[in-house]
């Protein structure tokens, strides 16, 4: 797992390593303009001209000695300082003396014109910006954001704040971040996106002794994370052993959503699934998934018995929200003793009668996209907030919820977000949903602590997109696509038999 600090403790990681390494601030900033440069040179390998606008900070020095750096690799670098350089900080005074040539501007007056297959380097402001931009600041993003050049930012785009949510009338937009040691919380939101552009990391040697000595509520997964969680079977694993799965779902027109959650929850490891569905949904889950033992519910109502021995159930993908139907969720959920598996209409009818909450285990999983997040604990101001508004309802119902999305935030029972870094648009389509609802459920019934599962499923689903991606185009694809990689994915993971 990568943490996720904010910017103050970044400002203290950066005293500390000064202090305890020990190395001076000005060649700390030296290791972090070199890996800075190492990074932009494998993302603009066909350049050869770069302009370089500098703030009066940190920033600003890193600016500078990049710009050094790259006239040393023969690049043509024009150094642009904005403001008074006698206001600068002492490391930027010191790169300052150590540069040749520069510009100041002062109004937009002194902007320069750009030439054709130009690089623009954004170095005004890092991570410890707390107030919006104006004037001159102002006047410079503008101009630099209307340049159809490739724009790469240090550290963090100028005008962007990394703990909170920013004015987004002033920022830089980036096509590529490279940032220090670790990530920015504001790279995973999707209100930044098209500031940041992609991210990249690149180590400047911070003490790795503070960085995990500090708490976070926020992480990175990585897949190294993932690998032990992946189940394994032995010569003699028999089906029940590994993962009983009820499925709960589907209704008239929606039969699609049981048969896509119960194809993914085989191919993501369940080893004997039942699926509750209305008697019309019968014949067509038989055909697909022929795998599957189906439950038939009586006329429009599901069966409100759970059958003995099912001790996992994913419910919610396709069910509707019907007066009868949220009768029978209720029963459902008055049975349920152990964690189960909520997602789509079940949080729906939990979002329409908010006593079912008190119904659903505690430890449970939730799987909401926006809008169904949005009914069932309210409306986030930004990204931010939605953050927070996720944090305390896992705390106070003591839930695991991921809401999903680009970089989906994966919460556990005591408020800690761990970010999934895997997944792309492939997995926009219809029925993408009713295929991570089936994955972790098969997790969920291996024996999976819910929070592992839902880490787990969340992963492997976006890696499947991921792995889809490479190997088909990236348009057209459809869910029960995304299924058929499943089993790839698991291996990559390297699953073995024991």
């Amino acid at each position: 797992m990568i943490k996720i600090l904010s910017s103050e403790q970044i400002r203290r990681a950066d005293e500390y390593t000064i202090k305890n390494k020990p190395i001076l601030s000005y060649n700390l900033m030296q290791q972090a303009s070199e890996a800075f440069v190492e990074k932009f040179l494998v993302l603009v390998p066909n350049k050869k001209k770069v302009r370089v606008f500098c703030g009066l900070g940190n920033n600003g020095g890193d600016g500078l000695a990049i710009g050094r750096i790259l006239e040393k690799r023969g690049w043509e670098v024009f150094k642009y300082l904005v403001g008074n350089p006698q206001k600068g900080t002492k490391d930027f005074k010191q790169n300052l003396d150590q540069s040749n040539l520069y510009n100041v501007i002062n109004s937009a007056e002194d902007l320069p014109a750009f030439d054709e297959d130009e690089v623009i380097i954004d170095a005004l402001f890092g991570s410890g910006l707390s107030r919006p931009l104006e004037g001159v600041h102002k006047e410079v993003i503008d101009y630099l954001n209307q340049q159809e050049k490739v724009k790469v930012s240090v550290d963090i785009p100028s005008g962007l704040y990394s703990d909170k949510s920013t004015n987004k009338e002033v920022v830089f937009k980036a096509h590529h971040t490279i940032s220090f040691q670790l990530p920015k919380l504001t790279f995973l939101t999707p209100e930044n996106h098209k500031f940041v552009g992609t991210w990249h990391l690149v180590d400047i040697g911070l003490s790795e002794r503070f960085i995990k000595n500090e708490s976070t509520h926020f992480y990175l997964t990585e897949k190294e994370d993932l690998r032990d969680l992946v189940p394994k079977r032995s010569r003699f694993t028999h089906k029940t052993e590994v993962g009983k799965l009820l499925i709960v779902a589907g209704s008239k027109g929606k039969v699609g959503s049981s048969i896509l959650a119960t194809r993914a929850a085989f191919r993501a490891g369940a080893g004997l699934i039942n699926v509750c569905s209305p008697r019309c949904g019968t014949r067509a889950l038989q055909i697909s998934v022929p795998e599957a033992m189906t439950i038939e519910g009586v006329g429009k109502n599901y069966v409100t018995k759970i059958p003995k021995g099912k001790d996992t159930i994913a419910i919610g993908p396709g069910l509707g929200t019907k007066t009868k139907t949220i009768a029978a969720f209720e029963c459902l959920l008055k049975q349920c003793e152990k964690p189960v598996v909520i997602d789509a209409d079940a949080i729906n009818m939990i979002a329409k009668r908010k006593g079912l909450l008190k119904l659903v285990p505690k430890h449970s999983i939730f799987t909401p996209h926006p809008g169904e997040f949005m009914r069932l604990v309210g409306h986030g101001e930004n990204d931010f907030h939605k953050l927070e508004l996720l944090r305390s309802f896992c705390k106070e119902q003591e839930f695991n919820v991921v809401l999903k999305g680009a970089f989906s935030a994966v919460c556990n029972t005591e408020g800690t977000i761990h970010f999934n870094p895997s997944g792309n648009p492939v997995l926009a389509t219809a029925g993408s949903g009713d295929v991570l609802t089936g994955i972790i459920g098969a997790f969920l019934a291996n024996g999976l602590e819910p929070f592992d599962a839902l880490r787990l499923g969340v992963y492997v689903h976006g890696a499947s997109g991921d792995m889809l991606e490479k190997e088909k185009t990236g348009l057209g694809m459809m869910a029960s696509d995304i299924i058929e990689i499943i089993p790839n994915v698991l291996k990559a993971l390297s699953l073995e038999i024991a």
